[in-house]
């Protein structure tokens, strides 16, 4: 069956840098619904200076006051039962106490605690690839890379000690690699090589 393309209002198909081809998309998205389990902060909430004194999940903004959130690279939205889980684990540790380790209530959806990781990995799995074995549920990225950088990176002054890294590398990131180098005593501007991309584009190539 041949795809459908939006049209303009004189019945020509609609560029795909329109107002309509981006409305087009969004309605054909199959994970559309996905919007709805976060919370978007409006235009209002972003220019206020103090807490707002509503809960803003029980609250949400019109739509049309929705801001428009690009910076999910640096920290997402936050979904919807992020509050309602950790008061279900404030009440269990409230509650139980060191028995929240060992200790699923029947009415709660968390798990024990210390089968946490378990879970997470099961629903990390599917969506990399690979089986439950296989996934561990760490620290921030920055963190990570602190840790397999504390592990593997010996450096030899008179041999392999250079690290190679893009120039606008996120700054945690570039930051954790330069206090690597700076903890063997050596310098960034020798021991760090930063790739920039090509002129004219912003993209490194592969």
């Amino acid at each position: 069956m041949a795809e459908s393309h939006p049209t303009t209002g004189g019945g020509s198909q609609a560029p795909h840098d329109s107002r309509e081809y981006a409305e087009y998309l969004t309605s054909q998205d199959p994970l559309k619904h996905l919007r709805d389990e976060f919370l978007i902060p409006s235009k209002a909430d972003l220019a206020r200076e103090t807490l707002p004194e509503h809960d803003p999940a029980s609250h949400p903004p019109a739509s049309h006051d929705q801001s428009v959130y690009l910076c999910g690279n640096s920290l997402g939205l936050q979904p919807r039962r992020v509050s309602q889980r950790l008061q279900q684990f404030l009440s269990t540790w409230a509650t139980q106490g060191v028995q929240g380790h060992f200790k699923a209530l029947k009415d709660s959806p968390l798990p024990a605690w210390l089968h946490a990781d378990d879970k997470a990995a099961k629903s990390m799995a599917p969506l990399v690839g690979a089986a439950p074995a296989e996934i561990a549920v760490m620290e921030t990225l920055t963190a990570n890379l602190h840790f397999i950088l504390s592990a593997f990176y010996k450096p030899d002054l008179n041999g392999r000690h250079k690290i190679i890294i893009e120039s606008k590398a996120f700054p945690s990131d570039h930051f954790a690699v330069e206090s690597q180098v700076r903890h063997h005593n050596l310098s960034p501007s020798t021991s760090m090589i930063t790739i920039p991309p090509p002129t004219g584009t912003l993209l490194l190539p592969t």
